[in-house]
């Protein structure tokens, strides 16, 4: 079988099977050393311990018997790696060495054969619906940590994600792969490859279907939360006229639809806060930035998944049942080509995407529920749905030379054009009912049928264009210098609803769901609806568009000693930039929040991070121990985060400010020992030490200035605000240590059965405490979690026993703070609290899995 030297298959992953100890091996694997794994990482082939870069691989073996079929699954094997869920599914967030991407793009490029299709919501915070796709006809993943921006892109600030596909072989062969678990968990994915003209063009097609029946209830209607399907499948063309040109062409599809996530929105634990038993709250109100009014937050660690219970999430209003939830479609397409010519090689990558994706849920996700469990209704004076339906459309062309010179010195050149069409239009209603409106008795709920859902159109048009350099110098057979930088151009247009009138004609301020002024008739309450059964958005709303640009340059450095050619030592400093914009997250409260005919809450600048890293990799004791480090100082200016902001009477608002600066240091290591030739032990540790090095904010939302030590009252923006010190604090979403360990024995099975081996293997995973927010006020609690995996396997089959999260632990692992909408009626207060919405862990899965090739 040939394999092509652009796209080359890993035999064994090394650092996942240091980072997981789940080796992909068969009884053949059971050598004295280690394999040598090749990765095109830097767009090129290379051997993963040449490379001075901090870099995991996982490989088809890996991926198939771990059954990684997302983001969330890559980062649980992957100790510098987070994936956190939102309150949307558009709203998740990669993680990596501690960069939360607590607003703004993501900090991770995600890319499909070296081709970038990172998004970002709209409306939310997170990587949009692109980010967690499912998995299809995957050879290998990459993960890269660290800036990296020349081989990866726009998007690579923190580090990146590549999915490597399969290319067709040129024998006729064939896989297929079968999964079935507990919960009602069924996989199915396989596919055929080729020749199709001899010698010439080989072509594979494949096919995948999936099945969950979720984990977790609601209360209301005990229908069942996180249950979904999908399919998928591509179709790949390798064109191979001859030695020196190689063309992939590849087409996928696929679709999937789930349930509202299983998650619970914790109430505020606090009581009521009153200013005189807070000093920020009192110097607030003294400063005449907030009213005296009690408020209320959550602070603490987030409860254990097993004491919160069932959510509580309101019944669709209009159908008495579960929510329908979020389905997608995406369809990408692409074209990659390498033409070696005397001097180097001409490489073209040309990719379009189009997806589509609607999410109808209940928003505020929490309810006053009245009846018996299974047919409850919601009888909360307010209702919050969330009727959303999005597109994004990419494309994307780069164009690179690579030397191949009879010399010490080599460089490569390139370009990139890539541009993105995002727009969402939202049927979002927040329906809040008055005290003296007969009609609201049984709730708010019952009047969303009433209502005519006009609809709040936003989008964002981004257009990216790049240029690329390296210049590599091998001083010696020893020593080599690098360096190398992108330079940037980036256009952002965001078009959305503003307030058309100060005050609209009922007397109540244009886009305040809570303002409590009555109609006349119907009297509902709120300004999201009007006497019509309108909603404001539509009626009062004019299109307006705001448009930015950023400049940047992001460089990286690098020098190379190995002294053997088993040991490797590198120092680098890169630079990795954000860039700013116009934030798209308060859009459904107008962008003019306060009124004041100047756009400047929603603006944000770019976020800068300066990168260094000390690096080696070491082969020892005749290839049966490896070691491997990297020691990282980062330091970052204009960070990034949430605040809030309010509208005039009151009701916060979020929005994306900078903090002045912050740091992250570091430490991951990585080693693997093969005791005997059947017998390996791995571990993979990441340490993080981070901290604002100057944050302040300025806000006066009570949210916000109660989560503070104190508030310092200052004059900005016609108004009177808060200015709030966070500076010392930790950073978010990070934790100080995160373990992964690994076991795995393999011996022959031959007395069983000719060609065979059989093997065990388990991993343990370890995360300490990490904070919710910027506040430190909230805490998700640390966590061991157990995995084992048994079975036989052959040439052409396996069979895999499994048990994940052994002991079944219930640590609640992703949370985002947000509005408690239930708890201002429940404690009369004047706006919603400070809520943490908790997404309920998995429990103990066990299951069974199979492939077949020929």
């Amino acid at each position: 079988m040939r394999t092509n030297r652009h796209t080359l298959a890993v035999s064994v992953s090394l650092y996942a099977l240091m980072a997981t100890g789940a080796y992909a091996q068969s009884h053949e694997g059971m050598s004295e050393n280690f394999d040598e794994v090749i990765v095109t990482a830097r767009k090129k082939v290379e051997l993963l311990q040449d490379i001075p870069v901090s870099i995991q691989a996982f490989s088809e073996t890996q991926i198939e018997r771990m059954a990684i079929r997302d983001v969330g699954d890559v980062s649980k094997y992957s100790p510098s790696i987070i994936f956190d869920k939102a309150s949307t599914p558009d709203g998740g967030n990669i993680t990596i060495r501690g960069l939360a991407p607590t607003r703004g793009r993501a900090s991770a490029a995600i890319l499909v054969d070296g081709i970038d299709v990172s998004s970002e919501a709209i409306a939310s915070p997170g990587g949009g619906i692109l980010l967690s796709t499912k998995l299809l006809d995957i050879q290998r993943i990459e993960i890269v940590r660290g800036p990296h921006s020349v081989d990866y892109g726009r998007s690579a600030f923190a580090g990146a994600i590549q999915y490597v596909t399969k290319d067709p072989s040129d024998e006729l062969s064939g896989d297929l792969h079968l999964g079935i678990g507990s919960h009602g968990r069924y996989d199915v994915n396989g596919g055929v490859s080729g020749p199709l003209v001899e010698g010439k063009l080989s072509g594979r097609v494949s096919a995948a279907y999936w099945t969950r029946n979720g984990f977790y209830r609601d209360q209301a209607t005990l229908s069942r939360l996180g249950k979904g399907e999908g399919f998928g499948t591509s179709g790949t063309l390798l064109f191979t006229p001859n030695d020196s040109l190689s063309v992939k062409a590849r087409l996928e599809y696929f679709e999937d639809k789930a349930s509202p996530e299983a998650q619970y929105l914790v109430r505020s634990n606090s009581g009521l806060i009153q200013p005189a038993n807070n000093p920020a709250f009192a110097q607030a109100v003294a400063g005449r930035v907030v009213s005296a009014s009690p408020f209320a937050i959550f602070t603490g660690m987030v409860p254990n998944g097993r004491d919160l219970g069932r959510p509580l999430h309101s019944p669709d209003p209009l159908t008495g049942g579960l929510f329908r939830g979020f389905d997608r479609d995406v369809l990408r397409g692409s074209l990659i080509a390498n033409w070696t010519v005397g001097s180097g090689t001409i490489s073209s990558w040309t990719s379009a995407t189009t997806a589509h994706s609607r999410n109808r849920q209940d928003y505020d996700q929490d309810a006053i529920l009245s009846g018996p469990i299974g047919s409850q209704i919601d009888i909360a004076q307010r209702t919050s749905v969330q009727d959303t339906e999005n597109s994004t459309k990419q494309f994307s062309q780069e164009l690179r030379y690579a030397s191949e010179w009879n010399s010490p010195v080599q460089m490569n050149v390139g370009g990139l054009f890539w541009t993105e069409k995002a727009k969402r239009e939202a049927h979002t209603v927040i329906v809040t009912c008055a005290t003296n409106v007969p009609a609201c008795v049984k709730g708010a709920s019952g009047l969303y049928a009433n209502l005519i859902h006009t609809p709040d159109n936003n989008s964002r048009d981004t257009d990216h264009w790049s240029a690329y350099g390296t210049l590599a110098w091998a001083i010696n057979d020893q020593w080599k210098l690098s360096a190398e930088g992108r330079y940037s151009h980036e256009k952002e247009v965001v078009v959305g609803t503003n307030c058309g009138l100060p005050v609209n004609k009922f007397g109540v301020i244009c886009g305040d769901p809570f303002a409590t002024s009555a109609f006349t008739p119907p009297v509902y309450g709120p300004s999201s609806v009007l006497g019509d059964r309108r909603t404001v958005a539509a009626m009062y709303g004019v299109p307006t568009a705001i448009s930015t640009k950023n400049n940047y340059f992001t460089p990286r450095f690098i020098l190379e000693w190995k002294p053997e050619d088993n040991k490797l030592i590198y120092i680098s400093a890169a630079k990795g930039v954000k860039p700013g914009g116009t934030s798209t997250v308060a859009a459904g409260a107008w962008f003019d929040t306060d009124l004041d005919g100047d756009f400047d809450e929603l603006a944000f600048d770019s976020e800068v991070m300066w990168s260094y890293e000390l690096g080696g990799k070491f082969t020892w004791a005749d290839g049966r121990v490896l070691t491997n480090f990297a020691l990282f100082y980062q330091d970052y200016s204009n960070k990034q985060v949430v605040s809030t902001t309010s509208t005039p009477s009151g009701y916060p608002v979020a929005i994306i400010e900078n903090a002045g600066a912050a740091r992250i240091q570091g430490l991951e290591f990585e080693g693997m020992w093969r005791v005997t030739p059947e017998f390996r032990l791995s571990v993979g540790y990441t340490y993080l030490d981070t901290k604002y090095t100057s944050f302040t904010v300025r806000s006066d939302s009570k949210s916000t200035v109660l989560t503070a030590p104190a508030c310092k009252p200052v004059f900005f923006g016609g108004k009177q605000l808060c200015e709030l010190d966070l500076s010392g604090n930790k950073l978010e979403k990070t934790p100080k240590h995160s373990l992964v360990l690994g076991a795995n024995y393999t011996a022959s099975a031959e007395k069983l059965m000719s060609g065979a081996s059989w093997f065990v293997e388990a991993n343990a995973i370890y995360q300490s405490r990490r904070f919710v927010d910027q506040s430190n006020l909230r805490t998700l609690g640390s966590y061991w979690m157990g995995d084992v995996r048994t079975g036989i396997s052959t040439d052409r089959w396996d069979l895999t026993l499994y048990v994940d999260n052994l002991f079944d632990d219930r640590t609640v692992k992703s949370a985002d703070v947000k509005t408690g909408d239930v708890d201002r009626e429940i404690l009369g207060l004047a706006s919603s609290s400070s809520a943490v919405l908790a997404t309920l862990p998995d429990p103990r899965t066990f299951g069974l899995r199979s492939s077949f090739k020929f």
